[in-house]
């Protein structure tokens, strides 16, 4: 089969996948999904000519493994004996939306090259180049000499319509960059290109490794390009180190200007984090003076961040740990909308448009302490003064509130010292994202619920107002003209 054959049969697994999802009621109902099968990481989003485009990691073969995902395994090793090996590909899935709530699953945008030993296709990034052209730029893996620990490159594709349907691959060009930029200085799990501008240059970011033999040293590398095509790049050196210099490596960095500071996102095996500071690109320079958590889950992972039109900020994450799921597995988190306060902390917002979900509404107090709603895909917002204590159900999940503490999922968050407090919590059928006071996030995976949901608070002075949210024909497929 050529290409084009290839990505068709490719999006018809999804879809007929999708006949077996679309039947599993524990599928969260309003987070971003694919069709079906597995899907992690958002890739490749932007918003261009009047939508968002989602770019996201794909198996189109299996909603049991993540293809090619080794290195996650307790040994990390790129062995066929490892239990994440399938022999099978990882594409990119794509989507759009006018609104961030409704989304058309288009064909699957890239499809790896297998005639020439890729079968894998990473975490990247989609831009506009400075041809007008928009490009893909992505980690390329294969069987036996790319592999993600030692010998990865990097790829480039091109749109060629404005619907982002139809990509060329740069056959012509690729690999765009491999470890000869770095002239000899060796940089192991070196993948996970994000472009951004500063002055009007492009430039890349990837995640990496130096120095394996002294059990490495995570870090962020910097390249400018050199092109209006964006297919080559100059390496301007080693941008960020991970304070803890025993970590495997930096996954899937961003960066983002918010206000006068830049904040970089780094995914280091484990919650994601984020670091605020000053950048000055051309001299690869980031001072950082600000740390913190986006999300303090081990469910919430591999961001990606993009401005749209209106000059907003948002950021989406993979969400993982589902279990016992039929025809799927993974969804999006929802976006979430960020700034920095004050103080250079991060804050994290629901974009107003989700408000459209909102149908009936319900509301607790001293008075009314249980409601049922008809399904478990709410729109929760609760508040309570410090050093108040209860619980609040939903179906079978609790979050307990202990005077500084937040307790959900085993997990205790500490609240801020503040005189009241608010969650603003998102729960859809089998997870949920918790907003505390704007800042602290929390992704949780909850008991499955397939019917009704009943919403109660015991103990302290708590309020809650929920709305059940309308969740029907959020999803299409995309139908060409």
């Amino acid at each position: 089969m050529n290409l084009q054959e290839k990505i068709t049969e490719s999006t018809k697994k999804i879809f007929q996948a999708a006949k077996i999802a679309d039947q599993d009621q524990t599928r969260p109902a309003y987070h971003f999904h694919s069709p079906g099968q597995w899907m992690d990481d958002p890739n490749g989003v932007i918003y261009y000519k009047g939508y968002y485009h989602m770019m996201y990691s794909l198996n189109p073969d299996t909603d049991r493994h993540r293809a090619g995902m080794v290195y996650k395994t307790g040994s990390s090793l790129w062995k066929t004996s490892e239990p994440d090996w399938t022999g099978g590909i990882t594409v990119w899935g794509h989507a759009r939306s006018r609104d961030l709530i409704h989304w058309e699953h288009m064909p699957v945008a890239l499809y790896p090259d297998t005639d020439h030993g890729e079968y894998y296709i990473w975490f990247g990034c989609t831009a506009i180049n400075d041809e007008g052209v928009p490009v893909a730029i992505y980690t390329s893996i294969g069987y036996e000499d790319r592999n993600p620990t030692d010998s990865a490159v990097q790829f480039i594709a091109f749109g060629e319509d404005d619907d982002l349907v139809r990509w060329r691959p740069g056959t012509e060009v690729n690999p765009i960059m491999t470890e000869a930029l770095h002239q000899g200085k060796k940089i192991w799990e070196w993948r996970d290109p994000f472009l951004f501008r500063q002055n009007g240059k492009a430039y890349l970011l990837l995640g990496g490794k130096e120095d394996q033999e002294q059990g490495g040293k995570a870090a962020v590398l910097l390249y400018e390009a050199e092109d209006k095509a964006f297919a080559k790049w100059n390496y301007k050196g080693v941008l960020f180190r991970y304070p803890n210099q025993k970590l495997r490596s930096c996954e899937c960095p961003n960066i983002v200007q918010l206000g006068e500071k830049w904040v970089i996102f780094v995914s280091p095996h484990g919650p994601v984090e984020y670091f605020v500071g000053d950048l000055d690109a051309e001299n690869c320079s980031f001072t950082w003076e600000k740390h913190g958590f986006v999300d303090c889950s081990a469910h919430f992972y591999a961001t990606n961040v993009i401005t749209d039109d209106r000059g907003r900020k948002l950021l989406w994450g993979a969400v993982e740990g589902f279990q016992n799921t039929s025809g799927w597995n993974g969804i999006n988190s929802l976006p979430r909308e960020i700034s920095l306060d004050e103080n250079g902390r991060l804050v994290q917002r629901i974009p107003e448009e989700l408000h459209e979900l909102r149908g009936r509404t319900n509301v607790l107090d001293s008075d009314h302490r249980s409601a049922k709603a008809a399904s478990a895909a709410l729109e929760l917002i609760v508040n309570f003064r410090a050093g108040e204590h209860g619980v609040l159900r939903l179906g079978d999940a609790e979050i307990e509130i202990c005077a500084d503490l937040l307790v959900a999922e085993d997990t205790n968050i500490r609240l801020e010292d503040r005189p009241e407090h608010t969650l603003h919590i998102f729960l859809d059928r089998s997870m949920m994202e918790i907003f505390i006071d704007e800042k602290d996030c929390f992704t949780a995976m909850v008991p499955p619920m397939t019917g009704e949901c009943e919403v109660a608070v015991s103990g302290g002075d708590i309020q809650v107002q929920f709305w059940e949210l309308n969740v029907n024909d959020l999803f299409s497929a995309y139908e060409p003209d």
